[in-house]
């Protein structure tokens, strides 16, 4: 990526800066919003992750709050920052009142305002890692990510996780259900040989500066944003994994978003269903993937399993040009660009339809 790429990107993204993360190489993006009471206990094991890591590693908090709502508690977490009340110096905040897009909108300010601050020629050392104001990490967070980037050439990472404790049987018994939930999904999106096999958590992953402008930046959406960001990501640079639990959300119920961890956990204490994926449906994901590596993809229209899937998302009338546009021994990833994360998902609940 070159200066030209980047001054491009902060021309048409346009964020604070702040003189004091210049020479700052990891920094974590915060929003928050009604957080009081949690925040402090977040920022105390970043704290301590960063006296493991022996590094200085920048906080920046995005304290916002929605158009219409209530400044108070926003108002009083920017000024106990300010007045540093955390006793960090590596703390920082930027106060974004009267959000319209969701905490979407709160990590793409902190996440473009970091890289407007530091120099162009450092940004593939830059790494920038996003988290939750109720969330809390493990002593080695910063070390293993580090690592990561050290031994990895993606450009982007998602930590395994694992909920905090809920605060009563009923809401732990839920939460624990959501996790098996979701990680069955990756490990048979893994098992069938998906590049998109990873959580999509907001405060779970971390991503190299360059790789964040090469996707495009955070995108801004009111619900969904981390899931259309890693994907992106994974298009442009990749996403790895650190199978180590490294990052523990916060398990409370909330109405915040129309779906999420906070959503699902409402309605299975309400005892509705999960919709689960059959193991049908990913056994047929794996043939569709498989005949893909063995297929000749060299043609217009290339046999696949469930043709009348890819037939009824036209994929056929689009191939011929990407593979004319695509160069030799590249066209399994282009095919992979076009079936990305969201195509899976709706080609699996196509399989669970047409049983």
């Amino acid at each position: 990526m070159t200066v030209r790429d980047i001054e491009k990107y902060r021309r048409r993204n346009p964020a604070h800066t702040l003189a004091e993360l210049r020479n700052y190489r990891i920094c974590v993006v915060i929003p928050c919003f009604n957080e009081n009471d949690s925040f402090g206990k977040s920022v105390e094991t970043l704290k301590s992750a960063a006296q493991h890591a022996g590094a200085e590693c920048a906080v920046l908090a995005v304290v916002n709050y929605p158009e219409g709502a209530d400044e108070k508690e926003s108002l009083l977490l920017q000024r106990r920052i300010s007045e540093k009340e955390f006793a960090w110096d590596d703390l920082f905040s930027i106060y974004a009142p009267g959000l319209k897009n969701g905490v979407g909108e709160a990590r793409k300010i902190g996440m473009d305002s970091f890289l407007q601050s530091c120099p162009p020629e450092h940004l593939s050392e830059t790494i920038i890692c996003s988290m939750d104001a109720d969330t809390l990490v493990a002593p080695d967070y910063f070390t293993e990510i580090s690592l990561f980037f050290q031994h990895h050439r993606q450009g982007g990472v998602v930590c395994g996780l694992r909920h905090q404790s809920a605060e009563n049987d009923e809401n732990e018994a839920a939460i624990r259900r959501y996790e098996a939930y979701l990680d069955r999904y990756v490990h048979q999106l893994k098992r069938c040989g998906s590049p998109y096999a990873f959580h999509t958590v907001g405060s779970a992953f971390a991503v190299r500066g360059d790789a964040y402008i090469k996707c495009g930046g955070m995108k801004i959406r009111k619900a969904g944003e981390d899931f259309y960001f890693l994907q992106e990501l994974a298009k442009t640079s990749g996403v790895g994994v650190i199978e180590k639990k490294l990052v523990f959300p916060s398990p409370r119920i909330s109405e915040r978003t129309p779906f999420g961890t906070g959503q699902a956990v409402k309605d299975i204490i309400a005892g509705k269903n999960l919709s689960e994926v059959s193991d049908e449906a990913f056994d047929r994901l794996e043939k569709v993937l498989k005949a893909v590596v063995f297929e000749n993809l060299d043609s217009d229209t290339p046999m696949l399993p469930e043709n009348t899937f890819f037939e009824a998302e036209r994929f056929f009338r689009v191939w011929s040009g990407i593979r004319r546009n695509t160069p030799p021994g590249k066209l399994c990833d282009a095919f992979h660009i076009w079936f990305d994360g969201l195509k899976t998902l709706r080609f699996l609940h196509w399989c669970d339809n047409h049983i």
